[in-house]
């Protein structure tokens, strides 16, 4: 008997081993670059949340009233403030752009010496992302359209597999942690088409520039995982997170090429981060999470 019970330890033992060692080799196959698998994944598919992105220029004549609407639906005291129940699942970035004409010191700041480096011309003018042909444009999850109450409406009616958290995510005066966790209801190993961006934002930014503009909310202040065209992921059936670190560039937006760099007026108290997943080939968002 007693060998019967012993033998029957050892097949289990055994089993255990080789199904360990099957997990483990799947896990190091996925190659998630850093990430950290920290649990199971999701059951079923989840809400989706809704980026805008916003493309304007202080040297724009129709920016203003264009980016006034928008701001408005995310006003509690304004008429067309569309709920809390919307806007806290809505978020925005506002890129400050080269077009129609140089000088706004928000664009100047990030522009690169070439093209090939500049996060402007990667994401909007050589048109692997996005195509714009002036501004202001706008595009909500990956979508160009206009300006409207209900444009998040219809993307936040969607499902998605893929949930996404800022949890942990801290701010020490000009050093940012990102802690990012994702999740999924499925195995997309096989796809290339998902990228990262996490973008560090800033609010009430005073600048007066071209086009009489006095407040800018949601700049862009450059990305803070590397590369312009996003971070590549791989996304298995589970819960996967990762640990970021960025600096607020204490000199802000000075640079060589704007001489009214120092008439910016802000307060690192109000950084942001806001992270979204993106296909590169429907150029669909798929999920997004911030901080506010």
């Amino acid at each position: 008997m007693y060998s019967r019970i012993y033998k029957s330890i050892c097949i289990f033992l055994l089993s255990l081993m080789i199904f360990s060692c099957g997990d483990d080799e799947n896990r190091e196959s996925l190659s998630y670059d850093n990430w950290t698998v920290t649990g199971s994944g999701l059951n079923e598919v989840t809400t989706r949340k809704v980026l805008t992105e916003f493309v304007g220029s202080t040297n724009c004549p129709y920016c203003p009233q264009s980016d006034a609407l928008l701001l408005s639906y995310f006003d509690s005291e304004h008429e067309n403030y569309v709920g809390s129940s919307i806007t806290n699942n809505w978020f925005l970035i506002n890129y400050h752009t080269y077009s129609p004409g140089r000088g706004d010191p928000m664009y100047e700041f990030l522009r690169g010496d070439s093209a090939e480096v500049d996060f402007c011309y990667i994401r909007f003018e050589e048109g692997s992302w996005y195509t714009i042909y002036g501004v202001p444009s706008t595009f909500t999850n990956g979508v160009a359209g206009s300006i409207s109450s209900e444009m998040a409406v219809g993307p936040m009616s969607l499902n998605t597999p893929i949930s996404m958290s800022l949890d942990g995510t801290t701010f020490n005066g000009m050093d940012v942690t990102v802690r990012v966790k994702i999740n999924s209801s499925r195995d997309m190993t096989l796809s290339d088409s998902l990228h990262l961006y996490i973008a560090a934002t800033l609010d009430n930014v005073d600048y007066t520039g071209y086009n009489d503009e006095e407040h800018h909310q949601d700049v862009f202040l450059g990305w803070i995982n590397s590369g312009f065209s996003g971070e590549p992921l791989l996304l298995g059936n589970e819960e996967i997170s990762k640990t970021y670190s960025w600096e607020f560039p204490s000199n802000w937006p000075q640079n060589n090429y704007e001489t009214s760099w120092h008439e910016v007026e802000y307060d690192i108290s109000n950084l942001s981060v806001v992270a979204f997943i993106q296909n590169k080939y429907t150029k669909e968002i798929v999920q997004v999470a911030g901080t506010n």
